[in-house]
């Protein structure tokens, strides 16, 4: 619960408690003037508090046209993600589940979008012509490159990378049934937040907006259902190197829930989710994609290539780490190309090794940690998310150097 507001310091008055007002009873302040509010003003959505990788948000339009309706409005970043959000009065808990199967029907019709389709969309609603979404960002940001945004813009549709907000008055109650319904519609990798957006009056000197997350205990957690085309993949424990090669099998076991897992793959999936949702330097990296038993991957350029993020055993033995991995051979062809990089490989990376891997096909880079010097998950999945990272930004210029050489080879 927050508080009530109180204006303290004025000169010759004392202090008084502002009145908190309700939406739709403000002369005039209904869902189209929150609406417009919003779209003026993005800093007062508190996107730290629900994913910050969406942000800083850019004003893209307003009444979005999809298959499922007009979205009330969408915003973009650098990276050409999408922010869709509606802003309604919570009158009743049936009204209040029906905007966010609204909103879920909006995400998955603007999925199918290619990246025209959003242009169009756009100029559609703003009456503007050209390519809108592009010029919008290019005005915040003048170093973005047009056809690195619109590749990156596409993969967030293809991927139905969305921050999905719902704005509105008195969202207090029902949150469970509210959690239940977005975990049924999981199938993309979108995040999710309710906010309540508190108004105050101010005698004469204004009006107060207070934007707040929804109840802590009862927030909704961000589920991004990644699982790597139905595939799981096997771990050895022997060494170090294991977590940076894998081998895939099909999964075959029990299926428990809506979205098809046992008890212990939603416990896993849940853990990794986190991780799944991270923000990357790179604006051209794809996300993570999950895969049974005990990993992510991080594609890279160089084909069959990615990242491999893992956790293996229990107890004392628990460990955690980040490699490059590849299949049918794929990583060490890379390796080896990599190879007169070694030393500002293993310079960039702290505490990371170039060692053979147990499955005896050639080297890697890895970098493990013992499980048990973090405090607690979240300790442990900073920790990872930020390796990550910091792989992802030595391997992908590296590897579009070997690129452009192979390329320019050919052409002689």
């Amino acid at each position: 619960m927050y508080g009530d507001v109180f204006l303290i310091e004025r000169e010759g008055a004392r202090p008084f408690q502002a009145e908190r007002l309700a939406l739709g009873e403000t002369s005039g302040r209904n869902e189209a003037w929150l609406r417009d509010t919003l779209f003026e003003n993005p800093n007062i959505l508190p996107l730290d508090q629900i994913d910050p990788s969406y942000g800083p948000l850019i004003p893209l339009c307003k009444e979005l046209r999809t298959a499922a309706g007009p979205v009330d409005i969408a915003f973009i970043n650098r990276h050409g993600q999408l922010t869709l959000v509606e802003c309604k009065l919570w009158r009743n808990p049936e009204a209040r589940r029906k905007v966010v199967a609204q909103l879920l029907d909006y995400a998955r019709a603007v999925s199918t979008w290619s990246y025209s389709d959003l242009q169009r969309q756009v100029a559609a609603a703003t009456g503007l012509k050209g390519n809108v979404p592009f010029s919008k960002v290019s005005c915040e940001h003048g170093d973005v490159i047009e056809q690195r945004f619109i590749d990156s813009a596409y993969r967030a549709l293809r991927n139905g990378r969305f921050l999905l907000l719902i704005a509105g008055d008195g969202i207090r109650e029902d949150v469970g049934a509210i959690a239940e319904l977005i975990n049924r519609n999981a199938a993309s990798g979108f995040s999710f937040g309710l906010i309540e957006v508190a108004l105050y009056g101010l005698d004469d000197e204004g009006l107060a907006i207070q934007p707040r997350v929804v109840a802590r205990t009862q927030l909704i957690k961000r589920t991004v259902v990644l699982l790597g085309e139905g595939q799981h993949a096997q771990l050895s424990e022997d060494g170090p190197g294991d977590g940076a090669h894998v081998e895939a099998e099909n999964v075959q076991g029990a299926q428990s829930n809506v979205l098809g897992e046992t008890p212990r793959q939603a416990e896993y999936r849940a853990w990794w989710t986190p991780v799944m949702g991270m923000a990357f330097d790179d604006p051209e990296q794809e996300p993570n994609k999950l895969y049974w038993p005990n990993h992510v991957r991080t594609p890279l350029q160089w084909p069959g290539t990615w990242i491999t993020a893992y956790r293996y055993g229990k107890g004392r033995n628990a460990r955690i780490g980040v490699g490059n991995g590849g299949r049918a051979g794929a990583d060490v062809a890379l390796v080896d190309r990599l190879t007169p990089h070694k030393a500002a490989i293993l310079d960039t990376l702290p505490d990371s090794e170039y060692v053979f891997k147990s499955k005896g096909d050639g080297y890697c880079y890895t970098t493990t940690r013992d499980a048990n010097d973090f405090a607690d998950d979240d300790a442990q999945r900073n920790w990872v998310m930020e390796t990550i990272n910091q792989y992802v930004n030595v391997f992908r210029p590296l590897i579009d150097r070997v690129i452009r050489e192979d390329e320019a080879a050919t052409a002689r």
